[in-house]
């Protein structure tokens, strides 16, 4: 008995040292490798705790991404990169699913923390190094070193978190060439949509609706898929739920357009489908209110099963009057079911979904579009075909009426020659009014940046002209000022004069400034209130001092004149000049020029600060 418990012993060790995640080597013909050997946990609460903790009690997972199903518990993901290299290197962790709520990835070197970065929600990703559909994070790893990396992701609709180290050059030569690819079926497919919604228009068959609007869907999710969504979308979860209420949509919108192509006799089965896909709708309508993993398992759930039904309607529509274009909804059908089960597949966790795996929803997806887009186009065919067969008919039956029957034939040329002309027509139409909403569009723009009291520019101009100049200003190494100015006592003028008199002293203060200014890349913005900002680009800190006084001194000088009153103010102001170094941090020059102001209306008001205030200056004061 002791001999077999060590040898059991002495198996059990040799399957957990087989069972040990396998360490990630780069070497000189490393481009890019799947990470599919790596521990994983659900134990720690942070890093610390993470690092603390001993690898034997995490779980191990080789020869396979992790993929757990509808988990909802944040998982710690932990791997290792040998770099064997003489050189520092600085490969990319590609994250190939961009439906994650909240990633996490530390990198560490040598037990010490090297980096880390957190990914919530793209697009707009402050923090995300490299911006793109998948979560990319890139790593620096130094010559002959072991980086121990560890990841925490967090999502609402489970867990599948598939990993790809990348050679940079490589992973961009990839992602250009299938991102092309993928784009191009994209197109293909909504082109398909547009196309039936334009036959919808001119020849008013609703199958061309129908089939437009599914197409159209099956485009957009498609889009949400690949991850192009996040170049709109802030939140990943938003994206989450929309891929299951597209599905859910598509498939409501098979229902009318079996209708039209099969054309079904009133029988118990379809007076049933009709029933079970009105509740559906209905729970459709409210299902969205729910957190997006009861959408989704609602969704993969109820989904097969109504196309399951569908199919089954479908066949036996065949089964009593065969045509071709049910022959090719069918085939939709199938194809969509497809779909829909290689995603049940994915999310039970039986199976990894990335995007370099996404081939066979597209291959589903296309194959359904076209097969769709054949249907009506066949139905369409056959229904004109009809009816050509019965004008033949009639023309058999009474040669009397063969003249009449010309003059229809030219009637119908006539027709089909005019809906060429409206197309065109409708199009040049539309190129017309293209240009003209970008002219409204540019309009709007302006107007957005104008204050509409003074007409001067407003902050918003303001904060992205200041973006701009610091970068100059740092680019060309030339100095940037900032001229703060606000009016003197203008709460007594509005108190004791009103509001509209207020107003008019403020536009006679823009005025006022804007007439000081020479050069056109000087601008005056309202920065609130009675509050001004001069920003002179490639200024010293004497010239900006000497445009400040002659600002000032202009509006000492200048009354206002309301209603037969006269009204003279003053304005006090604050001066910064520097050259950009920080171009993140723009508020470093609104508020120094801020102080400088503060400082002028706390000491006498009526008069020119520059910052930084001598203390010689401050203690005199």
């Amino acid at each position: 008995m002791k001999v077999i418990g060590v040898l059991l012993s002495l198996l059990t060790i040799l399957f957990a040292g087989l069972a040990a995640a396998n360490t990630i080597e780069i070497d000189e013909q490393f481009t890019s490798e799947k990470i599919n050997s790596i521990y994983y946990s659900f134990a720690p609460t942070s890093i610390t705790t993470a690092q603390q903790s001993d690898l034997k009690q995490w779980q191990t997972l080789t020869n396979k991404p992790l993929n757990l199903g509808v988990e909802q518990r944040p998982v710690w993901i932990q791997f290792t990169i040998k770099n064997t290299l003489n050189t520092r290197v600085t490969p990319i962790l590609s994250i190939d699913n961009p439906l994650l709520n909240e990633v996490q990835v530390y990198h560490l070197l040598d037990k010490r923390r090297s980096s880390s970065i957190n990914i919530n929600a793209p697009p707009l990703l402050p923090q995300q190094q490299i911006k793109n559909e998948p979560l990319l994070v890139k790593l620096t790893l130094p010559a002959h070193s072991n980086t121990t990396v560890i990841v925490k992701v967090s999502n609402s609709s489970g867990l599948r978190v598939p990993l790809t180290l990348w050679q940079a050059d490589a992973l961009f030569t990839y992602k250009s060439k299938l991102n092309l690819l993928y784009g191009l079926l994209i197109g293909f497919v909504f082109s398909l949509a547009i196309s039936c919604l334009i036959l919808y228009a001119f020849s008013r068959k609703q199958y061309f609706a129908y089939t437009g609007a599914i197409t159209l869907m099956l485009s957009i999710l498609l889009y949400f898929i690949c991850g192009f969504s996040f170049i709109h979308t802030r939140s990943a979860g938003t994206v989450q739920l929309m891929i299951p209420m597209l599905v859910m949509l598509i498939t409501v919108l098979f229902l009318p357009l079996q209708q039209q192509v099969c054309q079904p006799k009133t029988v118990t089965w379809f007076k049933v489908q009709k029933i079970i896909i009105a509740i559906y709708a209905l729970l459709i309508a409210f299902i969205w209110l729910f957190p997006t993993l009861v959408v989704t398992l609602f969704c993969l759930i109820t989904t097969p099963i109504v196309l399951g039904y569908y199919v089954v309607t479908t066949l036996l529509c065949i089964r009593q009057n065969p045509s071709e274009p049910q022959k090719a909804l069918l085939l939709a059908l199938c194809n969509f079911l497809a779909a829909i089960v290689y995603f049940i597949i994915t999310v039970s966790g039986l199976y990894i979904f990335t995007n370099s795996r996404v081939a066979f929803v597209f291959i589903c997806s296309l194959s359904c579009a076209f097969s769709l887009g054949y249907a009506v186009m066949k139905l369409f065919i056959l229904q004109r075909d009809e009816q050509v067969t019965t004008q033949q008919t009639l023309i058999a039956k009474s040669a009397a009426q063969d003249a009449l029957l010309h003059e229809r034939l030219s009637l119908q040329e006539s027709v089909r020659q005019e809906l060429e002309t409206q197309v065109d027509e409708r199009t040049f139409e539309l190129q017309v009014t293209l240009r003209e909403l970008e002219e409204k569009n540019r309009e709007l723009e302006q107007l957005n940046m104008e204050d509409p009291l003074t007409g001067i520019k407003n902050r918003r101009f303001f904060d992205k002209k200041l973006v701009m100049e610091l970068r100059r200003s740092r680019r060309e190494q030339t100095p940037l000022s900032v001229i703060m100015l606000d009016i003197d006592k203008f709460k007594v003028i509005n108190d004791t004069y009103g509001h509209l008199t207020g107003d008019q002293v403020i536009r006679t203060a823009a005025d006022t400034i804007k007439k000081q200014l020479q050069r056109p890349l000087d601008e005056v913005a309202r920065y609130g209130g009675e509050e001004f900002v001069v920003l002179l680009p490639n200024t010293q800190n004497d010239g900006a001092i000497a445009i400040a006084e002659k600002i000032r001194h202009a509006i000492a000088t200048n009354n206002v004149h309301v209603a037969g009153t006269t009204i003279s103010f003053t304005i006090s102001a604050g001066v910064y000049t520097s050259v950009a170094e920080d171009i993140n941090n723009p508020e470093i020059f609104t508020e120094r020029a801020d102080k400088a102001l503060y400082f002028a209306k706390q000491h006498g008001r009526n008069q020119v600060i520059n910052f930084p205030i001598p203390q010689s200056q401050s203690r005199s004061v």
